[in-house]
This record gives C-alpha cells, sequence and structure tokens, in this order.
C-alpha cells in the first residue's frame, strides 16, 4: 500500500501589509476642532473669497508669513496682548494700588478698543458667507476674542467695576487667555501640544488602568482609615472623639480620602493625621503606593511622548518632497500644525503607497511561488507512488497468467 502523503493547503498570508486608507486618519482631532477655524492657508479657499479687499484683510490678519505687512501686524498684535496680560496682572498687586484708578482704566480704554477694531477686522474678513462667520466667531480664538473685551463693555453699562463681583471676576480672568493668540502662528508650540495630545491617546488604557488602580486603593484605605481612626461616639458634641476627647479628624470616608489622595500624591499637608498606631501602619502602604504612582504615569507618557517626538521630528527634518507625508503617525490629524508647509498631494501619497503594495505583491508572489513548488514535489511524488503500485498490479496479473 503506498504510504500516505500529507498535503499542505495554500493558506492566504496572514502578514499582508499592503497600505490601504486607514479610517482613522480620517476622524475629526480635538486640537483640529480649537484651532483649524482660525487656520486657512489653502491657496484655493482664499483665492475662493471675494471681494478682494476681504481676501486681503484676510490674509493681512490671519496669515503673518503672506506679507511683511501681516507680520508686522502679527507682532504688533502679539506685543499688545502680552502687554494687556501684564497689566491685567499688575492691576492685582499691592504696590500699584497707590496708582490712580483713572490711569488703569485709561490703559484699559486703549487696548479694549485695539482689541476691538481687531475683533470686528476679523469678523469682516471671515464674512464671506453666514456660514464662514458662525464658524469663526464660535471658535475657540473667536470666543476668546469676545471674551477678552467683553467685562470691559459690561462695566460700561452696570457702572459699575466688576472685579468687585464674583460672577463677573471670572469673566475678567478669561482676559489672561489672549495669550494663547499667538501660539497659533508659533509651529514649535503648536507640535509640542500636538505630541502631548497624541501621546496622552496612545497611552489611554495605561493611564485608565492605572486610574482605576488609584481609585481601588482610595477606597480602600480610607475606608479602613476611617474605622480605626474614628474614635467613640460622644452624645454631647454629637459627633466621634478621639482618645483625648477632641473631634477626630476622620470624621467621614470622604474626610479620609482626602487623606490618603494627599499622602498619595506626596503633598502631605498635614492637615489631618493618623493618631493610633493602627492608623500609622496602614498610612505606610499609602506613602510606599505614593512613590509608583508618581512613578508609573511619568514613565508612561515619558516614553510615549519620546516616541512621538522623534518621529514628529523626523517627519519635518526630512526633504522637501517628503514633507506632511504619511512619515508623522499625527500629520493627517492636524494638517494646520504646518502652516509654511505645503499639503501633500493625493498623487505624492498614492504614489509611495504604490510602489510600497508593489514590493508587498512582489514578497507574496514568491511565497506562492515556494508553496507551488512544495506542491509540485509532494505531487511528483504521489504520482511516482501511484506508478509504482500500478506496475507491481500488472506485475502479479502477469505472474498469475
Amino acid at each position: 500500500m503506498a504510504p500516505s502523503i500529507e498535503l499542505t493547503r495554500i493558506r492566504p498570508s496572514e502578514s499582508s501589509r499592503f497600505l490601504t486608507e486607514d479610517p482613522r486618519l480620517h476622524s475629526t482631532a480635538a486640537i483640529g476642532d480649537l484651532f483649524s477655524q482660525n487656520r486657512s492657508n489653502d491657496e484655493n479657499a482664499l483665492a475662493a473669497i471675494h471681494p478682494a479687499w476681504r481676501r486681503n484683510l484676510h490674509a493681512l490678519l490671519e496669515q503673518p508669513k503672506s506679507s511683511s505687512s501681516a507680520f508686522v501686524i502679527h507682532m504688533v498684535t502679539t506685543f499688545l496682548i502680552l502687554f494687556s496680560a501684564l497689566v491685567t496682572i499688575l492691576e492685582t498687586v499691592p504696590a500699584f494700588h497707590s496708582i490712580s484708578t483713572r490711569a488703569w482704566f485709561g490703559v484699559e480704554t486703549g487696548l479694549v478698543a485695539l482689541f476691538t477694531v481687531e475683533y470686528i477686522a476679523r469678523c469682516l474678513a471671515w464674512s464671506g458667507s453666514w456660514m464662514s462667520l458662525l464658524k469663526w466667531t464660535t471658535s475657540f480664538f473667536g470666543i476668546i476674542d469676545l471674551l477678552s473685551v467683553a467685562p470691559y463693555y459690561i462695566e460700561i453699562v452696570l457702572q459699575q467695576d466688576t472685579s468687585v463681583l464674583f460672577r463677573f471676576s471670572i469673566l475678567r480672568m478669561f482676559r489672561l487667555l489672549r495669550v494663547f493668540k499667538p501660539f497659533r502662528y508659533n509651529n514649535t508650540i503648536l507640535l509640542t501640544i500636538e505630541v502631548m495630545y497624541v501621546s496622552v491617546r496612545r497611552s489611554q488604557h495605561a493611564l485608565l488602568a492605572i486610574g482605576f488602580f488609584v481609585m481601588m486603593v482610595l477606597t480602600v484605605f480610607s475606608t479602613l482609615l476611617y474605622f480605626t481612626e474614628r474614635g467613640s461616639w460622644d452624645t454631647v458634641l454629637e459627633t466621634f472623639v478621639n482618645a483625648d476627647g477632641d473631634p477626630t479628624q476622620f470624621s467621614s470616608i470622604p474626610a479620609a480620602a482626602w487623606f490618603v489622595l494627599v499622602t498619595i500624591t506626596t503633598v502631605g499637608y498635614g492637615e489631618i493625621t493618623p493618631r493610633s498606631f493602627l492608623g500609622r501602619l496602614i498610612t505606610l502602604p499609602i506613602l510606599m503606593f505614593g512613590l509608583l504612582l508618581i512613578t508609573l504615569p511619568s514613565f508612561v507618557l515619558g516614553r510615549e511622548f519620546s516616541l512621538v517626538w522623534e518621529k514628529m521630528n523626523r517627519g519635518r527634518n526630512d526633504d522637501d518632497s517628503h514633507e506632511n507625508d504619511i512619515i508623522s503617525p499625527t500629520a493627517a490629524h492636524f494638517p494646520f500644525m504646518y502652516p509654511g508647509a505645503p499639503t501633500p498631494r493625493p498623487s505624492d501619497l498614492s504614489n509611495r503607497k504604490l510602489a510600497q503594495n508593489q514590493t508587498e505583491l512582489s514578497r507574496q508572489i514568491s511565497e506562492l511561488r515556494s508553496t507551488v513548488e512544495a506542491q509540485g514535489l509532494m505531487l511528483q511524488r504521489l504520482l511516482n507512488a501511484l506508478e509504482g503500485s500500478t506496475s507491481k498490479g500488472k506485475q502479479k496479473q502477469d505472474d498469475g497468467t
């Protein structure tokens, strides 16, 4: 009987590396939602703005690199923003309280007038359609521009200083958000924000696991400390008291949780401390866990930050033909981060993908050829075995006759 020959089946490659469109590249990024409304570096989009004066105004205010005048306006606006933030800070310093309020009001009036003119000019620049105007006014920097001047006009309408009213004091704090406006045109700062954002996203599972572990530790140890340190109930004071007769500091589980949280984060305010030996013994594992809590997230985020930063820098330092290409894992999410660089053309990306797909196809063809040759050898062995058995059968028939 011919020996059985096991034939291997041709299976599709599980390690195919054909390049296809990543659907995640088309998802909307959170940072892109914040900054994209004020960025329009596409020449086609700029050319679509009519009439010419609105197009020139848009380039003058939104594209500092478009002309020397736009650059000067950008630098002056940046100086005024920083000066306004400095004035807002100095107003709260006691040493400057001796300065007349009229002087502060005059400086504030001049700055608000300039920022109001800038806000109106930007509204005109984005007023090509109601949709574009609505997008800009509801964007991050559009809201900042409005909130930066709103407290002044509220003071004028109410005829009083809004700094003495708590609900308006919070609104006045938005004036400090002006300092973020110049960052729109700083590629290094935007790149750093991008890398931080992507690092957190790539580390989200590890951070969630650490956060869950922290919550478990916080719940368990705060409960243990509460029942250990709460003491006995005093019917006169109607509260728990310790061995000295003083009201206990661990009056509830949330109060104990505050102590555990302060201890874990190694802050150590010291306003709440355990007094019993058992309470201090329970605190020892919390102190040790605090060191791990500081180390683990720092290691996870630091590692991801260094990897993403290295890839981003490697992508920026490539040749101009490869600039803003798919080398950066996040370039497709944040095209607004590179205002001076041209947007990668779809034909360039298609050619790159086509070349890599051809290489992958050649590799799989070689694997298929090897598999077919192996199958051919096995089939040849099977044919030889069948021929041998046939010849033996004929020989037996001849011997029988």
